[in-house]
């Protein structure tokens, strides 16, 4: 897969969705931001990341579509105990990778990062299974969705110097370049499964 492509698709479906999308990534941050140290972050962290994954896969999917912001919250309605369990485990386990040494825990992290978009789309999913399913997913892509993040390490570095405020307006970009990924992948691997069949 092309990075070049994940952002350019990511740039045309901003240019009809952007403040939709900005919206839901500035509501996520500022509920993390709030509820980080509390004991209840840790419970709505996952459904809220499940959530604005399901968003993301309906901004892909349907750039055109209207703005529903109750898709935010689709990781309470319908996987709410999932989703707050595999984003823990996910946390958990790429800390504990990262101990090992800093690159384990990113190849990992990497390894792991579709969990939010599969149990999105699979909300009756066993968190365990979520993370294999990730796992097998971004077999053979890690480096694929390395090389995208770090094709926006210009922009952190435009939003580090301004304060942090110029991240608010990156992130919405970001997040729609990974979604165009993980559907992408899913698509690929659905069409290379079935070759195989």
């Amino acid at each position: 897969m092309n990075y070049r492509e994940m952002k350019d698709r990511a740039k045309a479906q901003l240019k009809v969705r952007y403040w939709y999308v900005f919206l839901l990534t500035l509501i996520v941050g500022i509920i993390s931001g709030a509820s980080i140290p509390l004991i209840i972050g840790l419970l709505i962290m996952g459904p809220l990341t499940v959530g604005l994954s399901y968003a993301l896969i309906h901004v892909v999917e349907n750039p055109n579509g209207s703005d529903n912001y109750e898709l935010l919250f689709e990781g309470f309605k319908q996987s709410f105990v999932t989703s707050f369990l595999a984003i823990l485990l996910v946390r958990l386990f790429t800390f504990l990778w990262s101990l090992l040494f800093v690159i384990p825990g990113i190849i990992k992290g990497l390894s792991y990062s579709m969990t939010s978009f599969i149990i999105a789309e699979n909300p009756m999913i066993d968190p365990m299974d979520a993370i294999a399913k990730s796992q097998e997913l971004m077999r053979g892509h890690k480096f694929e969705l390395f090389m995208l993040h770090l094709s926006f390490i210009g922009w952190y570095l435009l939003g580090i110097i301004t304060f942090g405020i110029g991240l608010f307006f990156i992130i919405p970009y970001v997040q729609t370049a990974i979604a165009n990924f993980y559907v992408e992948l899913r698509g690929k691997k659905i069409i290379d499964a079935l070759i195989e069949e």
